[in-house]
């Protein structure tokens, strides 16, 4: 059985999470990114057991895994080169305090010019 690609659902209204999206695609072209308000996203969020799509978090779907908000984060910067994987290191900090500064940037993100 082949291994599906990784991929990330991200808010496309929001600047900065489209330029991330990319720019993860750029450092590592193993990604396939969706916009959260795609057909396509509702589908396979289904496929993972979601529910409920909230447009505040970033979605990461990985080996029929699905993470959400910092740890989805963490699990994206794993998967591209140094230095940038050193972000990844931050997991070891509790999820309820790495969740809580992504909601705070959650929050302002539209606010942010790029």
């Amino acid at each position: 059985m082949m291994k599906s690609q990784p991929l990330i659902i991200y808010d496309s209204k929001c600047k900065f999470c489209s330029k991330f999206a990319n720019w993860c695609t750029l450092k590592n072209n193993i990604f396939q990114t969706i916009p959260v308000r795609d057909r396509e996203a509702k589908t396979r969020l289904r496929e993972v057991d979601v529910v409920f799509i909230n447009l505040n978090t970033i979605y990461f779907i990985n080996d029929k895994k699905v993470y959400t908000k910092s740890e989805a984060v963490f699990e994206i910067m794993k998967l591209i080169s140094f230095p940038w994987n050193i972000f990844s290191l931050f997991r070891i900090l509790p999820l309820s305090l790495t969740n809580y500064f992504y909601e705070v940037f959650a929050k302002y993100r539209y606010r942010i010019k790029i």
